[in-house]
Parts: structure tokens; C-alpha cells; sequence
């Protein structure tokens, strides 16, 4: 291409069983591709003179990867369709040689695959995937390679011109040596298949398009596809180049499995000055799962009440990975706490124990509720139940109707001085005992 594109050039010289490449000069002899194509060189190859280079392999190794030739991308004056032959020639030690060579082209083919979405699949049931290719750059496309990679959904293995990875992700890698010229227009005579599990509601599948001599990615390697398709070859039939896009390698696919997040929360007993804990978050009631980009909650504190977050932890240079709190901001005494989650499967909760301040006799009612995106709210079987009420119960203080609360358990109250404490003591002594004490947790107090 004409923008710099930085793709090494794959030589690899193998010595073979038994011997080492240690000592082998390469010789690479890029003459006819200047002016044409842009190529550096550096670090063991940067001999020679023009776009003749010589590399000296210093490696005690029986096979070396070179990376030191870097193809900067098509010269700016060169017709797109321009090309020449690179010569490669290595030389050992002992007098053996071997050669190679590579055609160099300006201009690239720019393959566009077709645009597509998959809304309202059957859970449970394959999906087929419809697609083809375009090419919209200056220069035909001796052939194309196509991979997949299927998230959380398995590639069905049906075609005889495709190749498919053994361990990991779900991925395929098919190849055709049709030529396509620039704006010709091929579909796949069949669609690829995916199928997922009972419980997924998203997931989405890359496909990825390249040419010969094309950079297919720096995680593709063609050596982990070991695993042959059964059944017919894949073909192509020519088409309308309608319906194909650019940026076509992300396809999305919902399918009409249904969750059911509910919030978790509970009622706070105590007197003012207590610090309360209580769990709250989430549960996936549903049968459907839910990803966790598009899951939050809400945690907002009744009046009166003050949430305290945990601390801040001291940086530990030692440690992998920092603690981190999932909630935001990371400060007490606001109105509204965002917090995140895993992804739920169904059956699954997410919870976490929250320690709450009780101030004042008189309160109000808080609440967790669920946040949802990216269409989950819509699928959401009972909606009822994604928010839960926070109540406070204060010891000593009227219910409204008439009855005072019942004053908490000692495993739930913090040590801190109670009002039963500070009314037996009297007077000043009393103020300032309790100022004493609670100096430092709250530096307004908004009750007498």
C-alpha cells in the first residue's frame, strides 16, 4: 500500500537436520522493485549498496526467522500494478547454496466482505453466516484467504478447502485461488455455520479477508490450523458488489434467549453512629447469560444514612495487580454510587458487603437497582425485580405507626459510643465525650 505499512518481510533460511545458520550470508538483490516498492533494512542486514543488501546470519540456531528486511509500503510514484522479482540467495560456509525469490507489488487489493447482523437467533440453534467478497483496490487478487473466529460459539467443520485450530477459540481459515479483479463481486456459494450453547444470548464472530502478500493479522499463523473440514468444497459464484462494506470483519449476533437480573440489597437496624455492613449487587435469575460490559448497578443510601467505601490501598510495588474497589466515586457520602460486575451465567450473583453509617433518628429508604445495556433490558423476563430497597430501621426512633424500631443484634452495630451511653452521662461531659469520639468520622454533626 501507499501508507507506510511496516510489514516484515517473511524469509526464513533453514541449515537443516543437524547443522546450524550460523555463518550463512544472505544476499538480497531487491534492484527491480526500486522505485516501486519501499523496503528498509537494518541490524545484520545493512551491507550493500542500492537495493542490493547483504545479511550475515549470526544464530546458532538450525532455523532463522529474519526480521530485519521491513517493506515500508508502495513508492508514491509508482503505477498501482507496478511489480518486480526479489532474489534471495544464500550462501554457507561449506560453499552449498539455495535460492528463492518473491514477486513485489505496488498497490494492494482492498477486500470488502458482506455487511451483516444476526438479531433473534433461536437459542440452541445454528446460525449460517452469508457472505462473500468485494474488491475495491486498483490491483486483482491472485486468490484470498478468509479466517474466522468465533467468540463463545463453535465453527462447524463442513468444508473440505478449510482448515479449523484444534484448541481455542472456535476458528477456521479457508483459502480460494480465484482471481478477483478490481470491483468484481463473488458470495459464498453456502454460509459458514455457528452454533452456540443453550445459555448465550450475545456473541459475535471475525472475519477477516487478505490477498496473497497481504498482512493477515499479527495473530493469525497458518501452522495452528490442523484440523481438515469434511464435506463439500466452499465456492464462489459471481455477484452485485451490493451489500459489502469496509469495516465488515465484526459480526455481531443476538439471539432470543431471555435473562432475569434481579437486585440484591436489605434492611440497615441500628442507632446513629453505627456503622452497618450489608450485601448488595446482582443475580441472574434467567436463563440466558449476561456480559459484564454491559451490566452495572446503582447503590443509592437512604437519607441519613452515609456509605463508607473501604480504603484506599497503599501502593505495592510487589504485588500483580492492585486491589481495586468496583464502585465509583471513590468517596463517602455521595448521593449515588455506580458499580460494576462480572459476566453472569444464569443462576450466578454478584454481590459485596458494604458498610453503612447511620446518622440521624429520621431517614429515608434507599435502593440497588440494575442497570442494563446493549438490548438486555429488553429481553429481561421480570423487570420487577431489578431494583431492591435499602430501609433503616433506627433503634429508639418511631416506625410511623407508633412503635419504636427494635434495636439491632451486637454483631451488627459498630463499637462506637451509643445514645443510650451519652444520655446516662449528662451535661457537658456528655458533649464533649461524644465529640471526642466521633471527631474524624463526621466533621459536621447535623444533629444536636
Amino acid at each position: 500500500m501507499t501508507d507506510p505499512t511496516r510489514v516484515q518481510l517473511p524469509v526464513t533460511v533453514d541449515a537443516g537436520s543437524g547443522s546450524s545458520v550460523r555463518g550463512i550470508t544472505l544476499t538480497v538483490d531487491a534492484s527491480e522493485v526500486r522505485g516501486k516498492v519501499r523496503l528498509d533494512a537494518k541490524r545484520i542486514c545493512t551491507e550493500g549498496e542500492g537495493y542490493v543488501f547483504t545479511c550475515r546470519l549470526t544464530s546458532s540456531s538450525r532455523r532463522y526467522r529474519l526480521y530485519d528486511l521491513v517493506v515500508l509500503g508502495a513508492d508514491k510514484a509508482a503505477d498501482p500494478g507496478a511489480h518486480g522479482t526479489v532474489r534471495f540467495s544464500a550462501t554457507g560456509t561449506d560453499g552449498q547454496r539455495a535460492e528463492a525469490e518473491t514477486v513485489m507489488t505496488a498497490g494492494t487489493p482492498e477486500l470488502w466482505g458482506k455487511k451483516i447482523a444476526i438479531e433473534g437467533a433461536p437459542v440452541g440453534k445454528p446460525v449460517e453466516l452469508w457472505s462473500g467478497v468485494l474488491n475495491r483496490g486498483p490491483v486483482a487478487a491472485s486468490g484470498f484467504g478468509v479466517t474466522l473466529v468465533a467468540s463463545r460459539m463453535e465453527i462447524d467443520r463442513r468444508y473440505t478447502n478449510c482448515r479449523y485450530a484444534e484448541s481455542g477459540e472456535s476458528r477456521a481459515y479457508c483459502y480460494f485461488d480465484t482471481q478477483v479483479e478490481p470491483g468484481e463481486a463473488y458470495a459464498f456459494d453456502a454460509p459458514f455455520v455457528v452454533e452456540g450453547a443453550a445459555e448465550l444470548t450475545k456473541s459475535s464472530v471475525s472475519m477477516r479477508m487478505f490477498a496473497p502478500g497481504q498482512d493477515a493479522g499479527p495473530y493469525f499463523d497458518e501452522d495452528e490450523f490442523t484440523v481438515p473440514g469434511t464435506g463439500r468444497k466452499l465456492g464462489l459464484k459471481p455477484t452485485e458488489p451490493k451489500g459489502f462494506a469496509q469495516m465488515s470483519g465484526h459480526i455481531p449476533i443476538d439471539t432470543n434467549q431471555r435473562v432475569d437480573v434481579s437486585a440484591v440489597a436489605g434492611d440497615l437496624q441500628g442507632r446513629p453512629g453505627d456503622i452497618v455492613q450489608m450485601a448488595v449487587g446482582l443475580r441472574n435469575r434467567g436463563a440466558g447469560r449476561v456480559d459484564a460490559r454491559y451490566l452495572r448497578y446503582e447503590v443509592v443510601p437512604p437519607r441519613g444514612v452515609t456509605l463508607i467505601p473501604p480504603e484506599k490501598p497503599s501502593p505495592d510495588p510487589e504485588a500483580d495487580e492492585a486491589p481495586y474497589w468496583i464502585c465509583s466515586p471513590w468517596e463517602q457520602g455521595e448521593e449515588r454510587y455506580t458499580c460494576g460486575s462480572k459476566s453472569l451465567e444464569p443462576g450466578a450473583s454478584e454481590t459485596q458487603v458494604l458498610r453503612f453509617r447511620i446518622e440521624e433518628r429520621a431517614t429515608g429508604t434507599g435502593q440497588v437497582k440494575v442497570v442494563l445495556k446493549g438490548g438486555y433490558a429488553q429481553r429481561d423476563a421480570d423487570k420487577g425485580n431489578n431494583v431492591a430497597k435499602i430501609a433503616v430501621r433506627v433503634a429508639g426512633a418511631d416506625d410511623g405507626r407508633g412503635r419504636s424500631a427494635d434495636r439491632p443484634s451486637a454483631d451488627r452495630r459498630s463499637d462506637g459510643l451509643s445514645w443510650g451511653l451519652a444520655a446516662g452521662i449528662g451535661g457537658v461531659c456528655a458533649l464533649a465525650l461524644a465529640a471526642a469520639v466521633f471527631y474524624g468520622v463526621r466533621r459536621s454533626r447535623r444533629r444536636d
